[in-house]
């Protein structure tokens, strides 16, 4: 991973109603808007080493105060989930790889996906291409990080902890909401122009995947945003930032204001989903609520 200093954190109490886009850390105080006592929300990454939380101010300590847990979706039944997905990432049997991509872009894909697994579109032919692209750089990052381990993912820690505790779980969207963002939102046109870009620029994919990381550690919301949206040789579309991004975030705060009155929360969902106009520190503020950092 790319070294890099770790970035001033700024201390920010903004009132609800100025909706000043929020940086500089990774977990954040709610209180306000009659919340009797504060909850807290932290973006997580979904593909980063758990001993990282270690290094993170007060998440540890405000997670065992909380009296629930709220995630992206359930985790508990990881069979079940992988079921689903796997299901809702089959191609339609009226689709064909050749149907969405020119010759020359499915001999790409096809020589790409057999290096890096063995196997090439004769396997992996029958799944949509987000699927593809999704196991794509998950295996990438296995390469990158061949000490990470799926089973200490934030997301899945969290709610395990929780369950141990025996303070309820929350998941804010159904796995089906979220299979619809990842694999039916967009054209399976545009998956597959996705796809074959990524694959196109691998190594630029791989940079920038070791500068987000070093922006996470260095909790530079406002970083990662840029390197995402602005910066990317393959940026998501207008339609595709609605779908993953915004759409769900509205979503998602028409439900944590009833979550949060009635018990003291500890929300974490993906980085990505706190920063920016649309995101949920700004939606909150919106809402009514102050958020601030937690920097001890």
């Amino acid at each position: 991973m790319c070294s890099i200093a770790l970035l001033t954190f700024f201390t920010y109490s903004a009132s609800a109603q100025t909706g000043k886009e929020k940086t500089g850390a990774l977990l954040w105080e709610i209180t306000g808007n009659g919340l009797k006592q504060p909850s807290y929300i932290f973006g997580t990454h979904h593909l980063f080493p758990l001993s990282f939380l270690d290094s993170v101010s007060g998440v540890k300590r405000v997670f065992a105060s909380s009296k629930q847990m709220v995630g992206e979706i359930l985790l508990g039944d990881m069979a079940t989930l992988a079921a689903e997905l796997s299901a809702a990432g089959m191609m339609p049997q009226d689709t064909t790889w050749q149907m969405l991509l020119s010759d020359d872009d499915y001999q790409l894909v096809d020589k790409q996906l057999t290096a890096m697994f063995g196997t090439g579109l004769q396997s992996f032919g029958v799944m949509k291409p987000s699927m593809v692209n999704t196991a794509y750089t998950a295996m990438l990052y296995r390469k990158m990080y061949p000490n990470l381990r799926q089973d200490e993912a934030f997301d899945l820690w969290f709610q395990q902890q929780a369950a141990e505790r025996g303070i309820e779980v929350i998941g804010l969207e159904t796995v089906k909401d979220q299979t619809y963002a990842l694999l039916d939102a967009t054209s399976l046109k545009q998956q597959a122009a996705d796809l074959v870009c990524m694959l196109r620029n691998s190594e630029y994919v791989e940079q920038n995947s070791k500068k987000l990381n070093a922006m996470y550690r260095a909790a530079d919301l406002k970083g990662m945003e840029a390197l995402m949206l602005s910066d990317d040789i393959c940026p998501m579309s207008a339609e595709q930032q609605i779908a993953l991004v915004d759409a769900r975030n509205q979503r998602w705060l028409q439900k944590l204001p009833s979550i949060m009155a009635a018990k003291p929360s500890f929300i974490a969902v993906g980085c990505m989903h706190l920063v920016g106009k649309k995101g949920l520190l700004v939606g909150l503020q919106k809402l009514g609520y102050k958020v601030k950092p937690v920097l001890k």
